[in-house]
């Protein structure tokens, strides 16, 4: 088989990949259903799950199209309703030309254990958010987010911690 061939096929495998995610996430998104098969979905679309039997997905829940397999999510998370995680963005700081207007970074995203992300939330860059964190409705994360931390604004900021025990190491659930 030729490099051409070779090429070939693979594309066609990343494009059959990317469209059976796209529907994945179509159906997680929309369909009535549990947020057990959210996650599955989730998963099927390449969404990295430490501990999916412990994660609620509310409705429309959106994980980024093109590189799902770069969001990992923790144990004992809840994602509310409307949630969006990109794992780019663009650089402010490129000076654009004729033919490259834009240019765009990909990273990882990681939401550590027992992390509440409320509703309408947008996750954007490459971040890691610590485990017991709060993040409040419709707040815009682009910075990492230390454990315990409680977030709101858009851009986010601080507004305190959790009180944690020496023992928060598990859930009370």
């Amino acid at each position: 088989m030729t490099d051409d061939a070779n090429e070939g096929s693979n594309q066609r495998r990343r494009s059959t990949r990317r469209l059976m995610g796209k529907l994945f996430q179509l159906m997680s998104r929309h369909l009535p259903m549990s947020a057990k098969w959210r996650v599955r979905l989730q998963m099927w679309h390449g969404v990295r799950f430490t501990d999916p039997a412990h994660v609620f997905l509310g409705e429309d829940v959106f994980f980024d199209d093109i590189h799902p397999e770069k969001v990992s999510v923790g144990k004992f998370v809840r994602i509310t309703a409307g949630v969006r995680v990109l794992t780019h963005f663009i650089d402010a700081q490129f000076i654009p030309e004729p033919n490259r207007p834009f240019r765009m970074y990909t990273g990882d995203v990681v939401i550590g254990d027992y992390v509440f992300i409320g509703m309408n939330t947008v996750i954007a860059k490459p971040v890691v958010i610590g485990d017991w964190a709060i993040i409040g409705a419709n707040t815009v994360v682009t910075k990492d987010v230390p454990a315990g931390a409680i977030l709101v604004g858009a851009p986010a900021r601080i507004i305190g911690y959790r009180k944690l025990t020496k023992d928060s190491d598990g859930c009370t659930d």
